[in-house]
């Protein structure tokens, strides 16, 4: 019983270093030993409901830990984040001249690297091409709008990324969230500058 009296406090004290760790792997590791040490302290001490308790919130942890690091490995492999890096092994498809990819004020929900072609966004008169990625805007703006309108010039081969795989790789990997805001910020910066020079001309 000595030994339980050690344990219980020690499940507390790692769950409230969990509640203070700024990235979700650190916190999944953390929420997993003051798991182990909760079932431990439950089995010493003989209280079933705090074993079997604390048994449940090791698994979901443990879970939630392993997916969110198969999504990074599966995005990433083994070199640095990077926005094109992350489309090595996601879904692609295929859009024709003329073609709507997605239109302004359409919910978005997942965003592009295009791997062969071009796409015009309609509104700015821009035309992205081969390495290029577009429709990341949506998955961080609270209203998850699209801003412009995006349509194939040519034949078109995209890879797609849904907003939960970002997040997931964002929380794993905080070195691609600030990667993904800074490319958010120069496009919002280079389509400002476009429209100014659109209307002085």
């Amino acid at each position: 019983m000595e030994i339980a009296a050690y344990l219980g406090p020690a499940a507390l004290l790692l769950a409230i270093v969990a509640s203070f760790m700024r990235t979700m792997p650190g916190l999944r590791v953390f929420a997993m030993a003051a798991g182990a040490l909760a079932i431990a302290a439950g089995a010493v001490g003989q209280i079933a409901w705090l074993s079997v308790g604390a048994a449940m919130a090791l698994a979901v942890n443990a879970w939630r830990h392993y997916e969110a690091r198969a999504t990074v490995r599966r995005l990433t492999g083994d070199g640095e984040p990077s926005p094109t890096a992350l489309f090595a092994f996601v879904s692609r498809e295929t859009l024709e001249p003329g073609q709507v990819l997605f239109k302004r004020g359409d919910p978005g929900d997942e965003m592009y690297l295009i791997v062969e072609g071009e796409i015009e966004i309609v509104e700015l008169a821009k035309t992205l091409g081969t390495g290029q990625v577009l429709g990341e805007v949506a998955l961080l703006v609270p209203s998850h709008k699209r801003s412009a309108t995006a349509r194939a010039k040519s034949r078109v081969t995209l890879a797609r990324m849904t907003r939960r795989d970002m997040e997931l790789t964002a929380l794993q990997n905080p070195a691609f969230g600030f990667e993904l805001l800074k490319l958010v910020a120069r496009r919002l910066s280079d389509d400002v500058e476009r429209l100014e020079r659109r209307q002085q001309g």
